[in-house]
């Protein structure tokens, strides 16, 4: 050998193996210095193989048609073939498919015209393998089969996925899945408009949009309810918890003091760390908690006034409108309006 190394072909590889592809390189390589090798000169150069490997793989080669044997001298010799000695690679280079085929090819539905694009690629694709076959026609009416197959799933998704309508509207099916969640049918709807802007102006093209919408709801819905703590991540209530600034915030928009919030902290606590279960927001949980105290505190109040509490909750963390059509009685409309704006501003509603 000239060379210690041996470069190869990957996809020659992938076609006729590994070691196959080592050793017909080498042949190549031998060509340009000898027409031919003999056997114990490659036995000699190869010796990462023993004897009869080489000859195993000498034999695979011969029968792919891709080395020619021959004796002389006494000795069996190997070479490399051109591409010229091939008489069935210089029909491969001229075939084009027959009459017979070709309605084969109809029969499935296939254009005529489509077969005609595929016969390059089809010849193309066989050189690079060096395949050899005798039945030409048969191996190209499944290459195109196979082809207009892969063209038909293509086109049908494109014409699945287009971009949203500027009526477009979730069908029943997601509005049950989000109405069954918990979340508001009123809010659902006032996102509609919002959502169908948002994605017709970023021009893109789904077939899923409803998907999407469902997506993006409970998204809107959890700022929407939930106080958000610093880490979204699912917790275990500890002895040290505290509700953190975002609740007073919420609680100051109410009649319940915040001195009795702080009471109801230890029950609390007490009762989470019993059992043991994680939330991501022990702040909307704790707000539930003191507001039903509260309520229980105060069976005397009339059915307006505890509905007076529910809504101003709600609508300390409304996304869509800021006003609040009943503010609490013990604050002015004015300060309310205030501590909404400081609330969006900090939260970036």
């Amino acid at each position: 050998m000239t060379d210690s190394k041996i470069s190869f072909s990957k996809e020659i590889a992938n076609t006729i193996g590994l070691e196959e592809a080592i050793l017909l390189e080498y042949l190549k390589q031998q060509k340009i210095l000898l027409n031919q090798v003999s056997i114990e000169q490659i036995n000699s150069d190869n010796e990462f193989w023993s004897d009869d490997k080489i000859r195993n793989i000498l034999s695979k080669l011969v029968k792919t048609g891709l080395v020619i044997e021959s004796n002389y001298e006494g000795s069996t010799h190997f070479s490399s073939k051109n591409p010229s000695q091939d008489p069935r690679a210089k029909t491969e280079n001229k075939w084009a498919p027959d009459k017979e085929v070709l309605d084969q090819i109809h029969e499935y539905g296939i254009p005529e015209d489509f077969a005609a694009l595929q016969i390059d690629d089809f010849k193309k694709l066989n050189q690079e393998r060096n395949e050899q076959s005798t039945n030409w026609g048969v191996k190209f009416l499944r290459f195109v089969i196979k082809k207009w197959r892969y063209k038909e799933v293509e086109d049908n998704k494109r014409k699945k996925t287009k971009p949203i309508d500027k009526n477009w509207t979730p069908d029943i099916d997601a509005k049950e899945i989000l109405i069954k969640s918990g979340i508001n049918e009123e809010f659902i709807e006032k996102e509609i408009p919002e959502f169908v802007l948002y994605w017709t102006e970023r021009k893109e093209e789904s077939d899923i949009w409803n998907s999407k919408f469902i997506a993006h709801i409970r998204r809107q819905w959890g700022r929407f309810k939930n106080i958000k703590e610093n880490d979204d991540l699912p917790s275990k209530m500890t002895s040290q918890w505290s509700p953190n600034e975002d609740f007073f915030d919420i609680l100051e928009l109410t009649d319940i003091p915040k001195a009795f919030a702080e009471n109801s902290k230890p029950e609390f606590i007490m009762y989470w760390k019993e059992t043991g279960q994680s939330l991501t927001s022990w702040n909307s949980k704790f707000l539930q908690h003191v507001k039903y105290l509260w309520e229980k505190s105060n069976k005397g109040q009339t059915p307006q006034a505890s509905a007076q509490i529910d809504k101003r909750i709600e609508s300390s963390w409304k996304i869509q409108d800021p006003d609040i059509q009943h503010a609490p009685k013990k604050l002015d409309n004015e300060t309310v309006q205030e501590n909404l704006r400081k609330l969006k501003e900090k939260h970036q509603i």
